[in-house]
């Protein structure tokens, strides 16, 4: 039984964050949230900004919320956001990625 309400999809989309001083891979988004994968991640739990997705034809800039940060080999790399509002070309990202 699936216990999210949106579906994730699968990515490997560059984000930024922080006038660049955090970036990674988006590994799987949905309308809600995303999860990244970075190098190391020293970001406090409810922490707010902007991640900015540098796609092929513009500049994406997304609110979000750490919602939650993971531990691999020793150190924080990487975290789940929420999404706090959903620009309409995120919404046009996300019909994109969608599988059919």
């Amino acid at each position: 039984m699936e216990k999210r309400d949106s579906q994730r999809i699968a990515a490997n989309l560059e984000f930024h964050c922080f006038n660049i001083d955090y970036f990674g891979i988006v590994e799987n988004l949905s309308e809600k949230g995303m999860y990244i994968k970075s190098g190391k991640i020293n970001l406090p739990l409810e922490l707010q900004f902007d991640i900015t997705l540098p796609l092929k034809d513009e500049i994406l800039h997304v609110p979000v919320r750490v919602r939650r940060i993971a531990k691999s080999n020793g150190y924080y790399d990487s975290m789940g956001v929420e999404i706090l509002e959903q620009p309409d070309n995120y919404i046009k990202l996300i019909h994109k990625l969608r599988p059919s």
